[in-house]
C-alpha cells in the first residue's frame, strides 16, 4: 500500500470515527429523552415505513374508533377498567381519562399523575413522549374527543419508562467515557501504524545513509515494502552497490596505475641504462677505434629507436585506455586488405628468410573497420610471433573464414609455443613469456594487450590456443557488414 493511500485511509478514518461517535452519542441522547426505541420509530418514522401494524397501535386505532361512535363508554368505570387491564396485560401501557378538567379515571399505579402535568385538549404540537412525573419516567399518549354532552375527553396512554431512562442515565457516562476512549485509541492507533510505515523505513535510510558517509558500503540496505520508502530503499541500494563497485574499481585502477608506473620505469631504465653505458664509455676512452665507436654508435641508435617504439605504445595503451584513440570506422573488404598485407609483409621479412602462406576460404568479407589499427592488431601479432620463434626456419600461416556473421581471422607460427597456465594472461599489459621481462627479446609488453583493446573497439573479440613445442594461433573475429544494396 502506498503512502499516500494510507494516509487518505487513515485520514478518512479519523474523519469518521468521530462522526460514528457523534451518531452514538446523539442516539444515546435521544435514547435519554425518548424512552424506548419502538417510540422512536413511531415518532420518527411515518406509517407508509412500517413493516406491519403493531398490537399496540392496533389497540389504539380501537379505541380511536370506539370513541368515535360510542364516546357515552368512556364514562362506564366498569368499561375503563377493562380497557385498562387489556392494555396492561397486553402492552403494559395504563389508561387515564379526562373530561373537561376532572380526571375521571385514574389507575392506582398512576395516582400521582396531575392535571396539570398532562397535554391540554387539542394540543397536536411536537411533544416529548417521556415525561418526568411524581419520580417516575413515563410514555404518554393522548387521544382527544367528544362526550355525547358535548365536553371535551381525552384517553392518556401512559407507559413506564423508568427502568430503561435509569439504565441510559446510568450507563450513559460510562458510553461516553468509553466512546471518547474508543476515539482516542482509534487516532492513535492509526496514527502509530502509519508513523511506524513511514519513520521505521526513514530511519533505516537514515542509518544506512551514516554507515555509506562512514565508507561502509558491505552491509545490504532491507527493501520491506513496496510503496515509496521501498522504491527509495531500493535506488539506496542500487547506488550502494554501483558505489561499492565504483570504488573497488578504482582501487583496482589505483594498483594498476602503480604497477603500470613500476613496469614503465623498469623498461624505460633498461635502454636508457644501456644508452648511457655506451655514450660513457666513448666518452672515457673506451671505444678506442673507429670500428668500436661505430658499434657504439649502432647500438646507441637501436636503443633509441626501441625507446621511442616503446614510448609509441605506452602512449596509445594509455589513450585506449582512456578511449581517447579516434577511429575512422569505414566498409574493407577484409581478404583483399590482409592480401596487401601480406604482401608488403613478405616484401619486409625478404631478408630474413620467414615462410608467409595465406589461405583465403570462400565467403563474404566485407566488415566496418579502421584500416590503421586493423594493421596495428596484425602487426603487433606478427611482431610477437618473430620476436619468440626459437627456430632457423621462420613460419607465419595466415588463415581467414567467413562463419555465420563474422569474419574469423588466424595466424599460426611455428614457435615454442606458451603453457597452459600463461595462455590466459598473455594479453595483460606488460606480460611476457620470458620472466627475466625480455632484455634481449626487446618491445614493451603491451603489443597483445593494444590489439586486444583495438579488437574490442570493433566489437570482436581475441584469443590464443598453443600447445609447447608445437607453435600458437592468435585469432580474433570481426562483425560483417552486411551486403551492399
Amino acid at each position: 500500500m502506498s503512502i499516500r493511500l494510507r494516509l487518505l485511509l487513515s485520514n478518512l478514518a479519523m474523519i469518521l470515527v468521530p462522526i460514528i461517535f457523534v451518531c452514538l452519542s446523539a442516539l444515546l441522547v435521544a435514547l435519554l429523552f425518548r424512552g424506548d426505541i419502538k417510540e422512536l420509530r413511531n415518532i420518527y418514522l411515518p406509517p407508509e415505513h412500517y413493516g406491519h401494524m403493531t398490537e399496540k397501535n392496533q389497540l389504539l386505532i380501537d379505541l380511536h374508533k370506539e370513541t368515535m361512535k360510542n364516546p357515552g363508554e368512556f364514562l362506564d368505570q366498569t368499561y375503563l377498567q377493562k380497557i385498562d387491564s387489556q392494555l396492561n396485560k397486553t402492552v403494559g401501557t395504563s389508561l387515564a381519562v379526562r373530561k373537561g378538567k376532572q380526571m375521571i379515571y385514574v389507575p392506582a399505579k398512576l395516582k400521582g399523575l396531575e392535571m396539570n402535568e398532562l397535554p391540554p385538549f387539542g394540543f397536536f404540537g411536537e411533544v416529548d413522549p417521556v415525561e418526568r412525573i411524581d419520580h417516575q419516567f413515563i410514555s404518554i399518549k393522548k387521544l382527544d374527543f367528544f362526550y355525547p354532552d358535548g365536553a371535551e375527553g381525552s384517553l392518556f396512554f401512559v407507559t413506564d419508562a423508568s427502568s430503561f431512562a435509569k439504565f441510559v442515565r446510568t450507563s450513559f457516562p460510562i458510553l461516553f467515557i468509553g466512546l471518547i476512549i474508543i476515539l482516542i485509541g482509534t487516532n492513535g492507533l492509526l496514527t502509530y501504524h502509519v508513523s511506524r510505515g513511514i519513520i521505521r523505513p526513514i530511519r533505516g535510510l537514515q542509518k544506512a545513509a551514516k554507515r555509506m558517509e562512514e565508507g561502509d558500503l558491505t552491509l545490504p540496505i532491507p527493501v520491506t515494502s513496496k510503496d515509496e520508502i521501498g522504491q527509495l530503499a531500493q535506488g539506496f541500494e542500487e547506488m550502494r552497490v554501483r558505489l561499492k563497485e565504483s570504488i573497488e574499481t578504482q582501487l583496482a585502477y589505483e594498483e594498476n596505475r602503480k604497477e603500470l608506473i613500476a613496469n614503465i620505469s623498469h623498461d624505460l631504465k633498461t635502454p636508457i641504462t644501456t644508452i648511457k653505458g655506451y655514450v660513457e664509455g666513448i666518452r672515457d676512452g673506451v671505444a678506442n677505434s673507429p670500428e668500436k665507436i661505430d658499434r657504439y654508435m649502432q647500438t646507441i641508435h637501436s636503443k633509441s629507436i626501441e625507446l621511442d617504439h616503446m614510448i609509441d605504445e605506452l602512449f596509445l595503451y594509455s589513450k585506449l585506455d582512456l578511449q581517447r584513440l579516434p577511429f575512422h570506422f569505414e566498409k574493407i573488404r577484409f581478404d583483399h586488405y590482409l592480401q596487401d598485407f601480406v604482401e608488403d609483409l613478405r616484401f619486409d621479412l625478404e631478408e630474413k628468410g620467414v615462410e608467409i602462406t595465406l589461405n583465403i576460404e570462400n565467403g563474404d568479407y566485407h566488415i566496418i573497420g579502421d584500416r590503421e589499427h586493423l594493421k596495428r592488431v596484425i602487426t603487433n601479432i606478427v611482431d610477437n610471433s618473430l620476436k619468440y620463434i626459437d627456430k632457423p626456419d621462420k613460419v607465419l600461416s595466415f588463415h581467414i573464414a567467413t562463419i555465420d556473421s563474422t569474419v574469423l581471422f588466424s595466424m599460426t607460427d611455428n614457435g615454442p609455443g606458451i603453457t597452459e597456465e600463461n595462455l590466459s594472461i598473455i594479453f595483460d599489459r606488460f606480460y611476457r613469456v620470458d620472466t627475466a621481462r625480455g632484455t634481449e627479446k626487446g618491445g614493451s609488453g603491451l603489443g597483445l594487450s593494444i590489439a586486444k583493446r583495438i579488437i574490442e573497439e570493433h566489437h570482436g573479440s581475441i584469443w590464443a590456443e598453443s600447445r609447447q613445442g608445437q607453435g600458437t594461433t592468435i585469432s580474433f573475429t570481426l562483425n560483417k557488414a552486411g551486403e551492399e544494396k
